[in-house]
């Protein structure tokens, strides 16, 4: 039996989980475990999910044959947070699906005039969630706008909720609203030609349960921009330019550098594409 989450439901903000489910391949009685969302002080979630969370990780990991864990950073917070089961973690690199491929210049373009009339586009994919750290991502586009003056757009594009809600109200009174587009409703297909026609994709979520663009992103040929210190940044190595994601001065002038230096963000795509996801 495959374990991944505490509920029979598993929420739709929790894409990772939801997209994973659909390629695990385990042996009886393997536990996935996601991240340690549920131990961070600032989560999303009331006190009663944390609690129940964690209650059950603890009561279920240790009847669990083999845990498996996609990142050594993810490791090594379950070590610090349940050390009974330290011995028994391994590590499984998350599988990302054939449809997520590099698209030619001609169509680039097309998705560019379907989706920003033509402008290029920063884009992030994953839910409009409190753990996405949406708010200072904003801040940071603000910072790029400012100095570079550029057109340059910033695509969300993900799912909502009631979570979502604060943030949409925000949005509606931001500086460049008209030049932030939020994109709820598409297929994979249009997700991935979506990731692939941006010129890059900046994600400042450093938890697993909600996507896995960056490594969606470096498939299909673009840069990345993501959390310093986090399973996302350990995904991306050197194909990954990383910030903190509590700080949107330092969003804004990552934005900058790679919108500055093209050499380097070429350089990124080619170490990106490299892997061979």
């Amino acid at each position: 039996m495959l374990h991944i989450y505490h509920k029979s439901v598993i929420p739709a903000a929790f894409e990772g989980m939801l997209d994973a489910k659909q390629l695990l391949q385990a042996d009886d009685n393997t536990f996935f475990v996601f991240d340690c969302y549920q131990d961070d002080a600032n989560a999303a979630l009331s006190f009663i999910d944390k609690w129940k969370e964690r209650k059950w990780l603890k009561r279920s990991i240790p009847q669990a044959y083999k845990i498996v864990v996609f990142s050594e950073f993810t490791a090594g917070q379950l070590r610090k947070y349940y050390p009974k089961i330290a011995s028994n973690i391994s590590i499984q690199f998350p599988r990302i699906e054939e449809i997520f491929h590099p698209i030619d210049d001609d169509a680039k373009d097309a998705v560019r005039y379907r989706e920003t009339n033509g402008d290029a586009y920063f884009i992030y994919r994953g839910p409009i969630h409190p753990a996405a750290e949406l708010k200072n991502l904003l801040k940071g586009f603000s910072i790029f706008k400012k100095k570079m003056g550029s057109n340059m757009k910033l695509v969300l594009c993900g799912s909502v909720s009631s979570k979502s809600e604060a943030f949409l109200a925000e949005l509606d009174t931001y500086k460049y609203k008209e030049d932030v587009m939020i994109k709820t409703d598409f297929n994979q297909t249009e997700e991935s030609e979506l990731i692939a026609a941006a010129y890059a994709l900046v994600h400042p979520c450093r938890w697993e349960r909600f996507g896995f663009s960056p490594l969606k992103a470096m498939k299909t040929g673009v840069a990345v921009l993501t959390v310093e210190n986090s399973s996302m940044s350990e995904f991306t190595s050197m194909a990954g330019m990383y910030f903190n994601e509590k700080d949107p001065s330092d969003i804004g002038e990552k934005m900058m550098r790679i919108y500055k230096d093209e050499q380097m963000r070429m350089d990124m795509i080619g170490t990106g594409l490299s892997k061979g996801l």
